[in-house]
């Protein structure tokens, strides 16, 4: 649960990022302005946290339309949009549309039931 502070709750978020990510960091920041939009760095990472917890929510939001899933899986969710596990090339390939992912599910034997099983 988030602490609060005055009665606001308040959720400290720290990551660092390294290598490729950090560059696509810093592109995805230049591309949408976020350093002419910004007071400072805090200011800056906020935002561009806002800007990422929106498009999650809009990608939950469509995953949850495709699939009938209320609460996705987080490994089939993060497969789905196309994040690679952990050590893979920079962590992110291109998102699947509705037809690539559907192969993908039917080639990991996921459907929108979950896992199946042999």
């Amino acid at each position: 649960m988030a602490k609060n502070v005055a009665g606001i709750p308040v959720r400290r978020v720290s990551a660092e990022y390294f290598g490729d990510d950090a560059v696509d960091l810093e592109i995805m920041e230049v591309t949408l302005g976020l350093n002419r939009n910004a007071r400072n760095k805090g200011d800056r990472d906020a935002k561009l946290l806002k800007i990422a917890f929106s498009a999650l929510r809009r990608a939950v939001e469509q995953y949850r339309g495709e699939t009938g899933e209320r609460y996705p899986d987080f490994d089939i969710f993060v497969s789905w949009l196309g994040v690679r596990p952990e050590g893979g090339e920079n962590g992110i390939s291109r998102p699947l549309s509705s037809s690539d992912s559907a192969k993908s599910q039917a080639h990991d034997g996921i459907s929108k039931d979950g896992p199946t099983t042999a």
